[in-house]
């Protein structure tokens, strides 16, 4: 009753001058989220509201039986108020209603009023027809009259009978409209109700015509997400995110922000003390797009979709739309707003739509307009871009979206010749320009409208896990968070955590390169959207049986961000309760109680590995997962179980000298290199070791194997092509101890090179006996080429024990250190023995129990999953 109360008085007052104020900036050596320039701890709850509100079904028998709701309104209204009945979806039958009752208070026994025209049913057919409106969807037919042979009250009751009930209550219904309400008043909609033989029907009062908002009854404000927010706000967490309607009204109409509102006051009236990120579609509403068909993401099969995020004439309203959406928001609670998070094409996160279908977009008018703007801007003169693209009649004008087959084919096997194939690489880079520059559009106006007190917050940076989709990360538009990060509008950049190798026992990993993130001074933040034992059994991806398995996973992924001074939202994906649990918020809490009291302990994040890898490669490499994936996508996980912890970063950040000194460098997917960036990364490895991969520099301004000898300092000599599957050598010492069986892939690699260089120690073979990984001890430092698409973690061990990388574990399990904090997630079960840098004191951060005083090794007795946080003192 104490919320519900709520509903009657005035929460919020417009924002003023002393309305909050959010950034982020460094602290402690780490970009922090700061609320009235204090640090915060960054850890949050995202849930669907939406729950709120909603049909009431009930159960019909052959007797006659009340049913009455009592709503509290959440708008105002001047006649779009109204009242359904619905019996669709439950199969041919007959349904008599009687004595429809609607007035304002709590139900009674005998109300003062009745709104209900006609609720009583004892007018002529024709008098009935004009109080109720009837609404059938196609293939649904039923037939109505006035029975005076059954009855509540009076002379007769209306009888439906049902010939066709289409598979929805909504496919048959009866509605009313016309009322007038208050917003927090509350209303009662009653109705006797029974039917021939059992069966589900349900009501509901609403706001008839757009939004449409079903006004929520009593009875459900108790739902999953209102649960959620008391135990999280219970557990100390106070920052929450959830899902709001973006109003993108048509021409001449105003934005109906009601839903917007009920959404902000719902989580605010169960935790006062609430900051708020709410997340919004930017896409168009249907209408939009059927006015403008040449504005559409069209495809290879010529199937549109959503928007082209090219499209000028979206550009434009988009903006216009989250003005008003963010003016409104800062004025009605401007000091709880912490900030704004636009979504948009695939399932919001900012990749083109489809793309985890073997599909090409976009071939639309609008695509066409943005790629030729880019390109004269690129090229500046027509007789440049002649040159370029080797076409001596090309106009400007005549520029268009290269075609699916052109996109389809290479002409130099796994890779593009970048003279030959220039236009198509030249549209690869503009696809990811055209995503991030409507992201930029949307931060300045974030900004603008907030005086730049507000954050913005966008999905983006899928670096790795891009490389899993099945025509390549060069499709996906991803591959431009460089530019984001240059940006200053631009806060915090997110993803889920990869959807590979999260289960219990996994890594847990990021998608994103989040140390030149962290380095330029934003904010990553992780979705965990764990799926626990709360989920249903097929939930899938990684879901977690057990309370203690959850627990678990949440700590380890915990242990993710707390090095790097991260930010996370613990997610209830799918709206039904996956963390509606007293005890699950128990463990977030005690997760989040250390953040906070920790967060003046500088940052020392400085690991000796440092992973590299390229946002600009990939636009130089065909279109598919068999090339993509193996090498960046899957191969990740290994990095993972090294024993060690490894900073990952964007090549053009090494190159601008934006990454800290490692003893250690991974080359993930540097395959194509300028002159500029070969000097600098020769430079920054110098005297420290080098991994390359398949293909490692052999693209430069054009495609020369000399460029690979550049890079690894070994020769190669191009082999037939062949799988990419290796058998390594079997030394009782060297790189290739330890490594017992085959490793890469199937995939045919084309070109293929074999090392030939003397004195090279040898790896492993491909199946033709050529060389396949190889590496030798350069003036430069240690070099290895490994000519596959992936390998063990125990190769990479082995190279960081042979470079003086202190290996804290010789098991492939999941370590995560910055030299005080501490994290082992076990891959398997058995006893786990750990090496630390120096002498500590270690102890149990949950618990706070010592577990070795003044020691460098400590043997943990571990089951498969089980992670455990340590200090090093």
């Amino acid at each position: 009753m104490q919320a519900l109360m709520c509903f009657l008085i005035p929460l919020f007052s417009p924002a003023t001058a002393d309305a909050l104020e959010v950034e982020v900036k460094p602290f402690q050596g780490s970009p922090m989220m700061h609320v009235d320039g204090k640090p915060v701890s960054p850890l949050m709850f995202f849930g669907w509201e939406s729950g709120i509100g909603g049909a009431t079904d009930v159960a019909l028998t052959t007797e006659w039986q009340e049913f009455s709701i009592t709503v509290v309104a959440p708008e105002d209204t001047d006649g779009d108020s109204g009242i359904h009945f619905r019996m669709g979806g439950e199969g041919p039958g007959t349904v008599w209603v009687d004595n429809i009752q609607v007035y304002p208070g709590e139900k009674v026994a005998t109300p003062a009023e009745n709104w209900a025209r006609g609720g009583d049913f004892e007018g002529t057919r024709e008098d009935i027809g004009r109080d109720w409106k009837v609404y059938r969807t196609e293939g649904a037919e039923a037939d109505w009259v006035p029975d005076a042979d059954t009855c509540v009250l009076g002379r007769q009751s209306l009888r439906v009978d049902i010939k066709k009930a289409g598979s929805d209550h909504m496919h048959l219904h009866w509605y009313q409209s016309g009322y007038s309400v208050k917003r927090g008043q509350k209303y009662t909609y009653s109705l006797w109700m029974k039917a021939d033989k059992p069966r589900t029907v349900d009501f509901m009062m609403l706001h008839i015509g757009a939004p449409w908002t079903l006004y929520p009854a009593e009875s459900t404000l108790d739902t999953p997400y209102v649960q959620q927010v008391r135990l999280a706000r219970d557990a100390g967490v106070h920052i929450y995110s959830f899902g709001i309607s973006m109003p993108w009204p048509e021409p001449g109409k105003a934005p109906d922000f009601s839903g917007v509102d009920r959404c902000m006051e719902t989580t605010l009236r169960e935790d006062p003390d609430a900051l708020l990120l709410p997340r919004f579609d930017m896409a168009p509403p249907g209408w939009w797009l059927q006015q403008h068909p040449d504005d559409g993401l069209r495809f290879d099969d010529d199937k549109t979709v959503s928007m082209s995020v090219a499209s000028e004439t979206w550009r434009t309203e988009m903006q216009t739309h989250l003005r008003e959406l963010v003016r409104h928001c800062e004025a009605a609670f401007g000091v709880h707003m912490l900030g704004y998070h636009p979504c948009g094409q695939h399932t919001g996160e900012w990749f083109y739509e489809r793309s985890w279908e073997p599909r090409l977009s976009d071939f639309s008018p609008a695509m066409d307009a943005g790629f030729r703007r880019w390109i004269q801007t690129r090229y500046g003169s027509l007789d440049a871009l002649r040159q370029a693209w080797q076409e001596p009649d090309l106009t400007f004008e005549s520029v268009r979206v290269p075609s699916a087959d052109r996109q389809r084919a290479t002409t130099l096997g796994l890779f593009r010749d970048p003279v030959a194939e220039r236009p198509v690489i030249d549209y690869f880079h503009y696809k990811h320009v055209a995503m991030s520059e409507p992201l930029e559009m949307m931060a300045r106006v974030i900004k603008e409208e907030t005086g730049g007190k507000k954050l913005a917050c966008f999905f983006y940076g899928y670096l790795f896990d891009m490389h899993g989709i099945p025509m390549g990360p060069q499709n996906s538009g991803h591959l431009a968070m460089s530019r984001l990060l240059q940006c200053p509008d631009v806060d915090i950049l997110c993803s889920p955590i990869s959807y590979l190798d999260r289960e219990q026992g996994g890594a847990g990993m990021f998608m994103s390169a989040v140390d030149s993130v962290r380095n330029h001074g934003k904010l990553w933040l992780n979705e965990d959207d764990t799926r626990t034992w709360l989920t249903p059994p097929d939930a899938g991806y990684g879901r977690v049986d057990t309370p203690q398995g959850a627990f678990w996973v949440h700590q380890r992924n915990f242990a993710q961000l707390w090095p790097r001074r991260l930010a996370a939202w613990y997610m209830d994906l799918g709206g039904t309760g996956w963390l509606n649990a007293k005890e699950i918020w128990g463990n977030i809490g005690r997760l989040q109680r250390f953040y906070r009291e920790h967060m003046e302990t500088p940052a020392t994040w400085e690991p000796e590995v440092a992973l590299i890898v390229d946002e600009d490669s990939p636009n130089y490499a065909a279109c598919t997962a068999h090339f993509h994936s193996p090498l960046v996508y899957e191969m990740r996980s290994q990095y993972f179980r090294m024993g060690a912890p490894f900073g990952i970063h964007l090549l053009s950040d090494l190159v601008a000298g934006n990454v800290p000194p490692a003893k250690v460098y991974f080359f993930a997917n540097c395959y194509r290199l300028d002159a500029g960036q070969r000097e600098a990364v020769l430079q920054a490895t110098r005297g420290k070791t080098a991994v390359w991969f398949y293909g490692g520099g052999f693209l430069g301004e054009t495609a020369d194997d000399a460029n690979i000898h550049q890079m690894t300092g070994m020769q190669v000599k191009r082999s037939a092509p062949e799988p990419g599957k290796v058998a390594p050598e079997k030394p009782a010492q060297g790189l290739a101890s330890g490594l017992e069986a085959p490793f890469g892939t199937e995939t045919v690699l084309d070109p293929l090179w074999a090392v030939e260089e003397p004195g090279a120690e040898v790896i492993a073979r491909y199946g033709s006996g050529a060389v396949a990984v190889a590496a030798k001890q350069t003036p430069d430092g240690l070099r290895v080429y490994n000519g596959t698409l992936h390998c063990p973690a125990k190769l990479l061990r082995n190279i960081l024990n042979a470079s003086g990388v202190h290996v804290y574990s010789d098991s492939d399990d999941i370590i995560l250190t910055d030299g005080r904090f501490f994290s082992i997630t076990a891959t398997a079960e058995g006893t786990k023995s750990l090496l630390f840098a120096q002498t500590a004191t270690v102890t149990d951060i949950l618990d706070n129990s010592v577990l070795a005083e003044k020691t460098v090794q400590l043997p943990l007795d571990m089951v498969r999953g089980e992670t455990r946080l340590l200090l090093l003192r």
